[in-house]
């Protein structure tokens, strides 16, 4: 008579062969993934990539380039993927750049011929390496095949003038300030939404301009920023943010603008005498 049961031993082995493979697999001889697709890359990480493209994006000015690599994340909506991440990067004091350059490029879903003008990368002072590779150090190296020509002293050159460095070239600025077109305008025709300080920032043509920063106190102190163009459908020039109601902003929009200040949520009254919080307008044009 035969027993049903397995031996041991053979349930034994195929447990140890389980750990072995689990061993070498996990700790020994993990994959490693190299020369991928963007698209494989983790949530954080395509966070990363984007915000260097945002980046990228500022000192390029090509967007062609920028959507071909955002392209490669494989993101079924990328306008709102784009928005939702230069949002959320303006509320959690992000990298103010790649945030710019974010919001811009959502701008562009909007408006497909934005042109926007280059930041100017500063190059290294090519006479610093000399400097730094200075052939009468002790630690100076030279190649293998490099071999040393002795030069006579020139002699002096009567009139000689001197040929001053170029300079570098200064980033450019914004143009004119936005200033605050009228007073503030109470809005208690909210619908589903309340609580919000709404902004529109025009240029001097009357254009909606996207990516512009608008700096705002926060009731515990400090500030924040947040940036427009991030709702295109709305209007390119347009940002808004959640105020609490009694509490008294500040607000300053784009670089050098006045600094707005004793700005509160209206009180609104309803049909049946109730109050609720309205929403506070603010229209700022370039001069």
């Amino acid at each position: 008579m035969h027993d049903k049961y397995p031996p041991l031993y053979l349930i034994t082995g195929i447990v140890i062969g389980i750990l072995i493979g689990c061993l070498i697999a996990f700790v020994l001889l993990p994959v490693q993934f190299k020369d991928t697709s963007p698209a494989t890359l983790s949530q954080e990480q395509a966070m990363i990539y984007r915000s260097l493209i945002g980046r990228a994006y500022l000192y390029e000015a090509d967007s062609g380039r920028a959507f071909s690599r955002l392209a490669l994340l494989n993101e079924p909506d990328l306008q709102s993927v784009i928005a939702a991440q230069s949002q959320e990067m303006a509320a959690g004091s992000g990298d103010e750049q790649s945030t710019r350059g974010l919001s811009l490029l959502a701008g562009v879903f909007a408006n497909p011929n934005q042109v926007i003008t280059p930041l100017v990368q500063v190059s290294e002072d090519p006479t610093q390496t000399l400097e730094n590779n200075d052939l009468s150090s002790p630690t100076a190296t030279m190649p293998m095949d490099a071999t040393i020509t002795p030069v006579e002293q020139p002699t002096n050159t009567p009139f000689a003038t001197f040929t001053p460095r170029p300079s570098a070239t200064p980033k450019p600025t914004q143009g004119a300030p936005y200033t605050l077109v009228g007073d503030p305008k109470e809005d208690c025709d909210v619908g589903s939404v309340s609580s919000q300080l709404m902004v529109y920032v025009y240029d001097a043509d009357g254009n909606g301009v996207p990516g512009v920063k608008i700096e705002i106190s926060v009731p515990n102190g400090g500030s924040m920023n947040f940036f427009t163009g991030l709702y295109p459908e709305i209007n390119n020039g347009y940002a808004d943010f959640t105020m609490t109601p009694d509490t008294v902003y500040s607000v300053r929009v784009g670089i050098g603008g006045d600094i707005i200040n004793g700005l509160s949520l209206p009180q609104c009254s309803a049909s049946d005498g109730t109050d609720y919080a309205g929403n506070l307008v603010l229209t700022f044009k370039q001069e």
